[in-house]
């Protein structure tokens, strides 16, 4: 019985880990895709402007992932986990909202560069979440990686001591 529980507990924790560093992963991909998008449209310097643009959004990331993993320590490390990974998918759907709102509300290229500046900044934020949530888990952080309390460990152990003493009231 306990070693059902103990399966189904490795297992969602390995997917609930593979599965937010595999997200981290895709959104540094589509940082770097969106760079070598706009390098081969318009040029190295604009290229250059849109890296810069992402830079400050990346710091905006990383205060934002240290803040939200410091602030939620005190909880799960899945429930922090979980926050950010919905802030990434809010922050990337905002600024798709807000950058198809200035290029159709500012007129002529002002639009244009106006959508590529706001798109840059959100997608650098959710860059720089996954950046941070990348290096924290890949050098096992204690932000990310948390073990259990005290008090879960030993309600765990006290359940499989009366599961133990059961088992050996049944054979006699």
């Amino acid at each position: 019985m306990s070693t059902d529980k103990e399966k189904s507990k490795a297992t969602s924790i390995f997917e609930s880990r593979f599965m937010s560093i595999a997200l981290m992963l895709c959104l540094l991909i589509m940082c770097a895709i969106f760079i070598v998008v706009i390098n081969s449209i318009y040029g190295t310097t604009i290229a250059l402007d849109v890296l810069m643009y992402i830079g400050i959004g990346v710091g905006g990331g990383v205060l934002f992932v240290i803040i939200t993993l410091v602030i939620f320590s005190s909880r799960k490390a899945g429930f922090g986990r979980n926050i950010i990974l919905y802030s990434a998918a809010i922050i990337l759907f905002l600024s798709l909202i807000i950058s198809v709102i200035l290029y159709f509300t500012i007129p002529g290229d002002r639009g244009s560069w106006a959508f590529i500046n706001s798109s840059s900044v959100g997608l650098g934020v959710t860059t720089g979440l996954a950046l941070t949530y990348l290096i924290l888990a890949m050098f096992r952080s204690k932000l990310v990686f948390r073990e259990e309390k005290e008090e879960e460990a030993k309600t765990d152990i006290e359940i499989e001591i009366g599961e133990k003493t059961e088992e050996m009231n049944e054979k006699e």
